[in-house]
């Protein structure tokens, strides 16, 4: 895998390069996750996912309480990936409703989506508890691990930037999609800082 990653052939890889790679290798991995749902839901093999076709390849008949507001939620996000407004999917816009954090007209739909699934008591908001409820789980003990500390100070220092005890939807996506961090940057220095042995 070197030899791939070394693209100036000089027998070291750099941090350039190992950022290069992992963006590419997600890259992949998303083009790859696109065709195999695309196979399993263009029903009718047209070239287009529509709703429809979507809805009865993912939920077929079985629609209970917890299906129908996966259903729902599914619903808003295609009709927010699907640029034209026809309710079928083209690849471009089938790959932005599997992989919005990729778009930047689906960023707020992520930070919907998160706000609902850890804001436990509805308010609109995720507050400090919600906030640690959702990485670390008491379990009966009363001692929290030290990580746990380092998230509520956190919380209070950095994710809660007006004071308010709270996180609001612009604090939220701040928190989960941050403009001044690049993932595949900071996992490429950790790596190269980890490996990189005489220094």
């Amino acid at each position: 895998i070197v030899s791939k990653i070394d693209e100036d052939k000089d027998g070291f890889v750099t941090v350039d390069e190992l950022k290069a790679w992992i963006k590419f290798a997600q890259k992949r991995w998303i083009f790859e996750d696109v065709e195999r749902q695309w196979k399993g839901h263009d029903l009718n093999e047209d070239g287009l996912i529509s709703w429809d076709e979507y809805k009865n390849a993912t939920y077929g008949y079985i629609l209970g309480l917890n299906y129908r507001q996966m259903m729902v939620r599914d619903e808003r996000r295609f009709r927010r990936a699907d640029a034209d407004g026809d309710l079928a999917a083209t690849k471009e816009e089938f790959t932005a409703f599997l992989h919005p954090e990729e778009y930047e007209h689906m960023k707020d739909i992520v930070v919907q989506e998160t706000m609902e699934d850890i804001d436990k008591n509805g308010d609109g908001f995720i507050d400090l508890e919600e906030y640690i409820g959702d990485m670390y789980s008491h379990d009966g003990d009363t001692d929290e691990p030290e990580w746990v500390k380092t998230e509520r100070e956190q919380f209070v220092e950095f994710r809660d930037k007006n004071r308010d005890g709270k996180m609001d939807q612009e604090e939220t996506k701040d928190w989960i999609l941050p403009t001044d961090y690049d993932h595949a940057e900071a996992e490429a220095r950790h790596l190269v800082y980890e490996s990189d042995q005489d220094k």
